[in-house]
């Protein structure tokens, strides 16, 4: 049985916390440690995390001080792990209890096939709300996405499904891709397009979290009204202009990368090739209009 290394960040989330390390706790797969860097919380998080640590020596924090936001305390967290496998957990979630078994059984699968690569395999999630109650059982399928989208990488770039608390991969790719880059738009996201860069990236049909849905996370699935959509719409819009600009960062690196010239002329034809077509067919219309619109912007 490997040893697999679990990266949980957190902040102020005092409030389930204890549910998602213990469910951690629960899993069938006993050979993890966890692995928490605490962005300088000032409500009851670290209490409740010591005291649980405790009683089991697997649970370890390895920061309490300030980092200023989520890629960098996830990459506080990643930058102590040694294990072979490496997964990411958030603060609020429910981890079913074959959890650890059955994703470490597939990418040990996928790794029988492609030796020495790196690899990330990232999952379907179930939808829970602030009592536990199931709102879906498939992310995807509520929200009319289909997750294989992800295999194409330029969909990476600026419209990326692959949420980090599904994910597992393997030394290799982390490796590769630490530090994360302050100009990536997410730490999940970096982490995927790494993988991606050598077919590495690998889809498994299974919700293997229970995801709760609440004001303060990122991933969205509970239907909203009209007035919700209004009040939103400002948020929305900002989210729009940084995914403008992380898009537009990690295309610059990616040429780089490859010795290739990047200016406006490549980005509009990035937007032309990559994201107007999902303007038409794609499942997240509206979206995909103001970005590609945003890109085309000169400013």
């Amino acid at each position: 049985m490997k040893q697999v290394d679990i990266a949980l960040a957190t902040f102020n989330g005092e409030k389930y916390i204890r549910e998602q390390i213990e469910s951690i706790q629960k899993q069938t797969y006993s050979n993890w440690r966890l692995l928490i860097s605490d962005d300088c919380s000032t409500d009851s998080t670290i209490a409740i995390i010591k005291e649980l640590m405790q009683n089991d020596r697997r649970i370890n924090i390895v920061n309490e001080s300030r980092q200023g936001g989520v890629i960098k305390n996830f990459n506080k967290a990643l930058m102590h792990t040694t294990a072979e496998y490496i997964l990411l957990c958030d603060q609020d979630d429910i981890w079913p209890s074959e959890r650890l078994s059955k994703l470490v059984s597939e990418i040990s699968r996928i790794e029988g096939d492609k030796v020495n690569s790196e690899i990330m395999v990232f999952t379907d999630l179930c939808l829970i709300d602030e009592k536990n109650n199931i709102i879906s059982d498939s992310f995807y399928n509520v929200n009319k996405i289909n997750p294989r989208n992800n295999l194409q990488r330029n969909k990476l770039f600026w419209n990326s499904s692959v949420y980090g608390c599904t994910v597992i991969m393997n030394r290799k790719l982390l490796d590769a891709s630490l530090p994360i880059p302050e100009f990536a738009h997410m730490h999940d996201q970096w982490l995927a397009l790494n993988a991606s860069r050598v077919d590495g990236l690998y889809y498994f049909d299974y919700s293997s979290i229970l995801y709760r849905q609440h004001s303060g996370n990122v991933v969205g699935g509970s239907k909203k009204n009209w007035l919700q959509k209004a009040k939103s719409l400002n948020k929305n819009l900002e989210t729009i202009s940084k995914s403008k600009a992380d898009t537009i960062a990690c295309l610059k690196h990616e040429a780089y990368k490859n010795n290739k010239e990047f200016n406006y002329g490549s980005l509009v034809s990035f937007a032309f090739k990559e994201v107007l077509p999902s303007v038409f067919s794609g499942q997240r219309k509206i979206f995909s209009l103001l970005i590609f619109i945003g890109l085309l912007i000169k400013r």
